[in-house]
């Protein structure tokens, strides 16, 4: 009898070692996607020397349309589309110094005397569904200073 009890426990060690390792391996994936995701903003905003944003509603418009446009938040959105980043619905709260747009990242443009650079924010949502809590991790990162910059924010 004292075998099998000593078992159940050892099994119990196992299964939580298990749930704790795939935990940690969950987060560290969508850590990483968030900080990919964040460079690759950095990098059009850079490439597009400022940051314009769509006319018209970005989620309505086609891959085509996204892929062939001349405007930064119709580049970014199709390279989220297109990697298959979570957009779900954060709150405007969740940027109080910059521009929520669609696809889940912040921008604010930050002029110097120089010229200006960009913040940009993404995020890293991570939900507890047997605890009910869900908690927003924010990954900030910074263009460099861009002396010509092209941008409608």
């Amino acid at each position: 009898m004292r075998e099998s009890i000593g078992g159940t426990w050892l099994l119990g060690f196992v299964v939580l070692f298990i749930v704790l390792f795939s935990a940690y391996l969950a987060v560290s994936i969508n850590y990483t996607k968030a900080f990919k995701v964040k460079n690759q903003i950095i990098n059009i905003i850079e490439e597009n020397e400022g940051f314009t944003t769509s006319v018209g509603d970005v989620t309505s418009k086609t891959p085509e349309q996204l892929k062939s446009s001349s405007k930064t938040e119709d580049k970014i959105y199709y390279y989220l589309k297109d990697i298959g980043y979570a957009t779900t619905k954060i709150d405007e709260s969740a940027c109080p110094d910059g521009n929520l747009y669609e696809g889940g990242y912040c921008v604010k443009k930050i002029s110097t005397t120089h010229g200006a650079y960009y913040k940009v924010t993404s995020f890293i949502k991570i939900e507890l569904p047997l605890l009910w809590q869900s908690f927003l991790i924010p990954i900030n990162g910074e263009t460099k200073v861009l002396y010509f910059t092209e941008d409608d924010i």
